[in-house]
């Protein structure tokens, strides 16, 4: 190579290497908080990506000003101002400039900056004081309000909550005047006005007016256009209905549901409603649904992409699609989530064709996901402290879609061990089926668990009523070692136990880890005997339920109740020590810790109870969007000997919690106060946990 050359591609070298090297354009926030100037910087460097060069220009500064100012006005600060200090490329003395929600400044062009400091004066807060309505009457005003003013029934709201914006008006009268829509009110006008505006304090005050207008009634329907075969509306379900937008699409998906079905797979529905003029205040309207049902369409060839280890014949058990029968998109869709619930797929697709032929191929393209997966556990409560384990999960075994789950977890007070092998589909597509082995070691109130044990079930899942049942067979050692329990001496150290298991559930509640609305119960049963291979009789039984509903804007009732029970009818003895309960705690009656409600003995020490009743009622209050503030009370009956059915003792405990909701549940902070305690008895308990409490 010529030297001169060589000399040329050296150069060039070293000045990518210092172009790489050489300092970035420095952005700095300020005046957003400190948590909030770390997010603005993060978002203005995403923006522009000249921030990680050398140097930005004047049109990038001014939009990492624009995204100041619009982030601020959109928090309820409307006149707000960024001031800017820009330090040029090469050196020199910064530079300041200010900006507003004009958005007039503009920098000298060209600029080069170095560095750019930002500093935020968010100015006034703006917040919607009051809102007086006029004309309203399909909706209450307290309702109506809760549209303008979200933040309104909370104690606690941050400024975001109780902002006022132009926008936010504006969606606010939007959402009013849907609900209108939505009651049959389909000429309803919503307007919202600003009555006035204090600058210094930032109080406004807007008056809603509203023209409702007549109240649209479907009063009868037409119809063209309908497949051979398929069935009509029946028009008593839709006559004297308010007539909506919602209405409409509800019709229309009703009628091409019934096309589906009989494989009209193109079908097209139009709902056009015929309005009459005005009588009294009401407006009849006949919904005309026009139908251009297309050819009756069947299925071909059924095929599955993408399955390289998931045995084919699986598939085709679970998507329940065969040739030759009407093609029903609906249909396939929940073939295809069925497939999905295999848990063994990261991607389930769909496709059929070709389009407007009358046979048509249907393929299901399939993306298997990682089959070993390893994760750490993580959790808190007042009694076992924190818990930390490790969970190892092994899916599509065999090419079968069986699972396994392979769990440790070690707490201060409990050591664990559990293994399941899960297999779907056991006895058809309906029941499932698993075997389980486990192992404890957990330091109870007045003695040491420890539990050995292995059980096999059948699941079935009722997905339209939301019921699971379960039906099983275990067979277990238990040991109460270092026993300090009144009933010590006549019960056995270590007992085997085998019995027949039985569940059933159902959930209707609006969310599994933070329920504010709907309802759950469900019921488990224990038959133990010596017939099935143990030392044992005994039945037990255990039985709950929780409701919650709203009681105002932001506040919340859940009820929730349990009654439990261990009984040993027809056969002589008591139930093993580790089969009776021990109540208390922070899901329990929480005056106490885990155990502590046990009934105790005469000479003070706890007794396991053999039947137990317990009540939880709370109302939650919230302060913000994420904190909110509990009372409750938990009454707890409970009896050492069934003799005393239900209970022959009761425990009551009132207190208070502060609760911050997160993706896996409540944060709770709780503190139970004992109305009525027992010798030796806590007067109170504190308890940090995580989860809802029933």
């Amino acid at each position: 190579m010529p030297r001169a050359e060589q000399g040329v591609r050296i150069a060039l070298v070293l000045a990518a290497v210092a172009t790489l090297t050489a300092d970035a354009a420095e952005v700095s926030v300020s005046g957003f908080g400190w948590w909030r100037n770390r997010e603005m910087r993060q978002s203005l460097e995403r923006l522009h990506e000249e921030a990680r060069e050398q140097a930005l220009d004047a049109v990038a500064v001014e939009d990492m000003a624009f995204v100041l100012i619009a982030d601020l006005e959109s928090r309820g600060y409307l006149r707000p101002t960024v001031r800017a200090s820009i330090t040029p490329e090469g050196g020199g003395e910064a530079r300041g400039y200010v900006f507003d929600e004009s958005l007039d400044t503009l920098l000298p062009r060209p600029t080069s900056a170095a560095a750019v400091r930002f500093e935020a004066e968010p100015g006034v807060h703006y917040r919607l004081k009051s809102v007086e309505f006029a004309g309203l009457q399909s909706v209450d005003e307290d309702t109506a309000r809760t549209y303008f003013q979200p933040g309104r029934m909370l104690p606690l709201a941050g400024a975001e909550e109780r902002a006022y914006t132009p926008d936010r008006l504006r969606r606010s009268e939007s959402a009013l005047q849907a609900e209108l829509w939505s009651q049959g009110r389909a000429q309803a006008v919503v307007n919202a006005e600003v009555l006035s505006i204090d600058h210094e304090s930032g109080d406004v005050a807007v008056r809603v007016s509203v023209d409702e207008g007549p109240k649209w009634v479907v009063t009868a329907l037409t119809t063209t256009g309908f497949g051979e075969g398929v069935p009509l509306p029946e028009r008593a379900e839709w006559e004297g209905r308010p007539w909506s937008d919602a209405v409409a699409r509800e019709l229309a998906d009703k009628v091409r549901r019934e096309h589906h079905r009989l494989g009209y797979a193109d079908v097209r529905v139009k709902v056009t409603p015929k309005v009459e003029a005005p009588v009294q205040n009401r407006r009849l309207v006949t919904p005309g649904v026009t139908v251009e049902s297309g050819p009756a369409v069947e299925v071909g060839e059924v095929r599955f992409e993408g399955n390289v280890v998931t045995d084919e014949e699986l598939l085709r058990r679970r998507a329940r699609v065969d040739s030759g029968e009407p093609l029903d998109p609906p249909a396939l869709d929940r073939a295809r989530a069925r497939l999905g619930r295999l848990g063994v797929f990261s991607q389930v697709d769909l496709e059929y064709g070709p389009e407007g032929a009358e046979v048509r191929d249907v393929v299901f393209s399939l993306k298997e996901a990682p089959r070993v997966d390893a994760r750490l556990l993580f959790g808190y409560g007042s009694y076992e402290q924190l818990r930390g384990g490790v969970e190892l999960t092994q899916t599509n075994l065999w090419g079968r879609a069986h699972h396994s789950r392979t769990e440790f977890i070690q707490s201060f007070k409990s050591t664990q061990g559990d293994y399941t092998y899960s297999v779907p589909g056991l006895f058809g597509e309906a029941f499932d089926g698993s075997a389980r082995a486990y192992g404890l070691r957990r330091e109870e109130q007045a003695f040491t668990r420890e539990e050995l044990g292995g059980e096999l079930t059948a699941r079935r899942q009722l997905r339209r009523w939301g019921l699971e049942a379960t039906a099983g067979y275990s067979y277990e050692s238990l040991t109460n070692a270092d026993n300090e329990l009144t009933t010590r001496t006549t019960d056995d150290e270590t007992v085997r136990v085998a019995s027949l298991n039985f569940g059933l559930s159902q959930d209707r509640r609006d969310h599994p880890l933070q329920p504010h609305a709907g309802w759950r119960w469900f019921g488990q049963l224990e038959l133990a005997d010596r017939l099935f291979g143990g030392e044992v009789d005994y039945q037990r039984w255990q039985l709950g339920a929780s409701w919650h509903r709203e009681i105002g804007a932001g506040r919340w009732l859940h009820v929730g109740a349990q009654h439990n029970g261990v009984v040993t009818l027809g056969f002589d003895g008591d139930a093993p020590v580790n089969k009776r309960f021990y109540p208390g705690g922070e899901s329990s009656i929480r005056g106490y810790q885990d155990g502590e409600a046990s009934p105790r003995g005469a000479d003070g020490r706890f007794v396991g109870a053999e039947t137990f009743v317990l009540v939880n009622v709370e109302i939650e209050q919230a302060l913000t969007r994420r904190w909110s503030l509990v009372a409750f009370w938990d009454g707890l009956g409970m009896a050492e000997n069934l003799r005393e059915y239900p209970f022959d003792e009761a425990l009551h405990s009132v207190g208070l919690g502060l609760r911050y909701n997160t993706l896996i549940g409540p944060l709770r902070v709780e503190y139970g106060r004992n109305l009525n305690p027992r010798p030796g008895d806590p007067s109170g308990t504190l308890h940090f946990s995580i989860g809802f409490p029933f």
